[in-house]
Parts: structure tokens; C-alpha cells; sequence
């Protein structure tokens, strides 16, 4: 009985797309992420449906201006994720490494302002209901936030202290998509934390 053999010589070791799994395990993730911050939307909403003031009147609605500074800067750090993205895509080596330094010098611009934020809730998490759901809408944006600032330093580092393989780019352009997500999502909940308690 003869036995065939498949020739696999000439597959590709690495692939930069859907074709991957972790390519799915990131969006599958970023799902999920979505859903917890849709959750935690509704729960707001609902809380303000129920609360006599919202928010309470010695709290007042937070200000405004670092909050808007860093929806700028998170809009303006969108370029160099793109950037990054298509950088992967093609190979290029050395705008990869240029983009994900300018992904990390943003990311760390915008969690530098988000303590400004945090302060300018002018209440604390264990203040009031509406402190607790503003805070945890805030940790959770943040705790993406940082989650994505190490991935990005770790991504940095591999493509300046080591050889580049074809893998390594696959992590650069899934860096690049998970600060879509960072940013997309920050645009509604600006919108929560920082506009609906003007509205009455």
C-alpha cells in the first residue's frame, strides 16, 4: 500500500491577518471587553434613573478640560496606530519601531491626563453611587489602557533588542488594533462620564 506525502515546504511560517489565531484571541477579547463596557453603561443609566440628583449637588457635574485635552490627544494618537498597522502589514522594520515608540510616548500622554480626570470627577469611588459608577467606567478604560502600554513596551523592546521574525510583526499590527479599540471605546464613555451629567 503506498502512502502519499504533502508538501508544506512552501507555507508561510507566519501569517500577519485573520488567518491567525491570535489574531482572533485579540478581537474575541476586545469583544468581551465591549461587552463589560456596555454592562457597566447600563448599570450607570440605570442608577441615574433611581437617583433623586445626578449627579449630587455638592458633587456637580466634573469638569471639563482635561477630560476634552485628552480626547484630543486620544483622537490624534489614532495616526500613528494606522501607521503602525500597515507598518506590520508590509515588513517594514523601522517604521514598526517608530510607530510603536509614538504609540507609547500617546498612551502615556493620555494616562497622565486621565489622573487629571479621575480629579476632576471631584468625588471619590466610596463618595456615592454616582462616584462608584464613574470610577469603575474610568478604571476599566484605564486598566485597557495600561494593559495596552505594556503590551506596546514589550513589542518595542522585542523589535529593538532583538532579531525581527515574521511573527513579531503579526504582534505589531494587533498592537495597533487593540488602540483602535482603546479609542473607540473612550468616545462614548467621554460622552457618560464627562457630558451626561450636564443633561437634566
Amino acid at each position: 500500500m503506498s502512502s502519499r506525502t504533502l508538501d508544506v515546504s512552501d507555507l508561510p511560517t507566519a501569517v500577519l491577518d485573520s488567518r491567525s489565531l491570535v489574531w482572533w484571541g485579540t478581537i474575541v477579547m476586545t469583544v468581551i471587553e465591549g461587552f463589560v463596557f456596555a454592562i457597566t453603561v447600563g448599570a450607570y443609566f440605570y442608577l441615574r434613573t433611581i437617583a433623586s440628583q445626578w449627579p449630587p449637588a455638592r458633587t456637580g457635574p466634573p469638569a471639563l478640560t482635561a477630560a476634552t485635552i485628552n480626547l484630543v490627544v486620544l483622537f490624534v494618537s489614532a495616526i500613528p496606530a494606522v501607521a503602525l498597522d500597515r507598518a506590520g502589514l508590509r515588513r517594514d522594520v523601522r517604521m514598526c519601531r517608530w510607530m510603536l515608540a509614538a504609540n507609547l510616548a500617546f498612551g502615556t500622554t493620555f494616562l497622565v491626563f486621565r489622573i487629571y480626570e479621575f480629579k476632576a470627577l471631584r468625588c471619590m469611588w466610596n463618595s456615592h453611587a454616582y462616584g462608584s459608577i464613574t470610577w469603575t467606567l474610568l478604571g476599566l478604560h484605564t486598566s485597557n489602557l495600561i494593559t495596552s502600554l505594556l503590551e506596546t513596551a514589550i513589542v518595542l523592546a522585542y523589535f529593538l533588542l532583538r532579531p525581527v521574525e515574521d511573527r513579531h510583526y503579526l504582534d505589531a499590527r494587533l498592537d495597533g488594533v487593540f488602540w483602535y479599540f482603546v479609542v473607540v471605546t473612550w468616545i462614548p464613555l467621554y460622552a457618560v462620564v464627562f457630558l451626561v451629567p450636564r443633561l437634566h
